[in-house]
């Protein structure tokens, strides 16, 4: 049994290099959740596009008494080293494994009721969708309830934010991030 969860590599860094970024990544999505209102409501959390769990372990953790429900491809081109198992694995290892469920979906395709989650969190998804990205984000809109939140970490795209602004209000934005590119932020929504 792994000591530790294994996350996998951001592309062109070392796995040193990745933890690190790691480390960075959790100090600035912990202060966006921290902008959350009444943090001890937030009971179901989805992440569209978790990857091997990162951000599943960091939104469990901050937020104690909630679920989470993590979607992805799991063995896309851009995470190839995505295995549902490793995940799983993960959870365990990170001692969240109790709160965290995984569902192998298309997150441009999401099927869950609708107004489910009080929170949806992402990060590093987005931009490698294409068009198929507004479809995703409808979809994140009809999951979420009514005042409910979306955390996402991308690289800005003003197109992006006018979609967005069609659903949801823009509460925070953290940029400038220890070890991310320029253009990359962390922002809060509340659904409209």
């Amino acid at each position: 049994m792994q000591n530790l969860p294994n996350y996998g590599t951001y592309h062109h860094t070392t796995p040193e290099q990745s933890d690190m970024i790691r480390s960075f990544l959790k100090e600035a999505f912990f202060d966006i959740f921290g902008r959350v209102e009444h943090p001890e409501a937030v009971k179901r959390i989805l992440d569209a596009g978790c990857g091997l769990g990162y951000l599943c372990e960091l939104a469990a953790k901050f937020f104690s008494s909630a679920s989470v429900t993590g979607v992805d491809l799991f063995g896309s081109q851009s995470l190839p080293e995505g295995d549902l198992v490793l995940a799983e694995q993960n959870m365990k290892v990170a001692g969240v494994g109790d709160r965290v469920k995984f569902v192998k979906s298309d997150i441009a395709d999401l099927n869950f009721p609708e107004e489910h989650f009080d929170l949806v969190v992402s990060n590093l998804v987005f931009h490698n969708l294409g068009k198929k990205r507004f479809n995703a984000y409808s979809h994140i809109a009809k999951a979420l309830k009514p005042n409910g939140f979306f955390v996402v970490g991308d690289f800005s795209k003003t197109g992006d934010k006018k979609f967005l602004q069609k659903h949801f209000t823009l509460l925070a934005e953290k940029a400038e991030v220890d070890k991310m590119p320029h253009d990359y932020s962390i922002i809060l929504y509340r659904k409209k």
